[in-house]
C-alpha cells in the first residue's frame, strides 16, 4: 500500500515537473522571440545591439555561448545587410581598416572556441562589458586620442575582442563615433563592421564544428529580425539618439552586472 502510493506520489509529481519545465521551454522560446524583434529594431537604428546586448541576455536565460553564436550571428549578418545594401558606401580607408581587423576576429573566435569548455563566459562578458563602459565613461579623452592616432590598431583591438567575447560593438560604436560627424555615417560604419565581423565569426564557427549550424528555428528569426529592421527604419528619423543611446547603455551595464554577480554567489 505505501509503494503504491509513493508511486502515485512520485508519478504525479514527475508529471508537474515535466509540464513545468515544457512551460519554461515554452516561455523562453517567446522570451527569444520578443529579444530577437527588440534587438533588431534596436540594430537597425544604431548599427548595434543583436550581439551587444543579446548576448548577455541569452547568457541569462542560460544559453551555452556557442548557442548564443548560432542564434546571434544569423540575424546580426543579416541586419547589417540590409543596412549596406540602402545605404552609400564607406569610403575606402575605413573599408582597408576592417578587412585588416578580419584576422584578429578569426583569432579570438578560435581562442574561444578551443576554451569553451574550460571558461566561465557569463563572468568573462560580463567583465569584458564593464571594461568597455570603464574606458567610454572615464578613460574617454585618452581612447578617443589613441583612436585618432592609432585607428587600424583600435580596429584591430575591437576585432580581436569581439572573437572573444562577442561583444565588441560597444568598442566598434565608440571607435566611429570618434571618427565620424554625423549619426548616418556613424550607423553605416558600425554596419559593415558589424557586417564583416560576424561573418567571419560564422564562417569559423561552421568549419570548426564541420557542419552547418542552420535550422528552421534560425529561418523563423530570420524572419522575426527583417521585421525588426523595416520598423526600425521607419522610426530611424523620429528617435531622439541620445535619449536611446543612453537608454541601450543603461541595459547593457545592468545585463553585465546581473551576469558577474549571478556567477559569484
Amino acid at each position: 500500500m505505501l509503494a503504491n502510493n509513493f508511486h502515485t506520489y512520485y508519478s504525479f509529481a514527475l508529471l508537474k515537473y515535466r509540464y513545468f519545465f515544457i512551460n519554461l521551454v515554452v516561455i523562453i522560446k517567446k522570451m527569444l522571440e520578443i529579444i530577437i524583434f527588440s534587438l533588431s529594431i534596436c540594430q537597425s537604428i544604431f548599427g548595434v545591439g543583436l550581439l551587444v546586448i543579446g548576448t548577455p541576455l541569452l547568457l541569462l536565460l542560460d544559453y551555452n555561448f556557442l548557442s548564443v553564436l548560432k542564434t546571434l550571428l544569423p540575424c546580426s549578418i543579416l541586419i547589417s545587410m540590409f543596412q549596406i545594401i540602402n545605404s552609400k558606401p564607406i569610403i575606402k580607408s575605413d573599408k582597408k581598416m576592417i578587412y585588416i581587423a578580419l584576422p584578429y576576429v578569426f583569432v579570438g573566435i578560435l581562442v574561444l572556441y578551443l576554451l569553451n569548455s574550460m571558461v566561465n563566459f557569463k563572468l568573462i562578458v560580463g567583465f569584458a562589458i564593464l571594461l568597455s563602459f570603464f574606458l567610454k565613461f572615464f578613460l574617454r579623452e585618452k581612447l578617443n586620442l589613441f583612436i585618432n592616432k592609432k585607428k587600424v590598431m583600435a580596429t584591430c583591438f575591437a576585432g580581436l575582442f569581439h572573437g572573444l567575447t562577442n561583444t565588441g560593438g560597444s568598442l566598434i560604436s565608440l571607435i566611429f563615433q570618434e571618427l565620424k560627424n554625423s549619426k548616418v555615417k556613424i550607423q553605416i560604419s558600425i554596419a559593415y563592421t558589424y557586417f564583416y565581423f560576424a561573418l567571419i565569426q560564422y564562417i569559423s564557427l561552421n568549419f570548426f564544428e564541420g557542419r552547418v549550424l542552420f535550422d528552421y528555428e534560425n529561418l523563423k528569426l530570420l524572419l522575426l529580425s527583417s521585421f525588426g529592421y523595416f520598423a526600425g527604419v521607419k522610426i530611424f528619423k523620429k528617435l531622439k539618439f541620445n535619449n536611446f543611446v543612453n537608454s541601450l547603455n543603461y541595459i547593457i551595464f545592468f545585463s553585465s552586472l546581473y551576469l558577474i554577480f549571478s556567477e559569484l554567489k
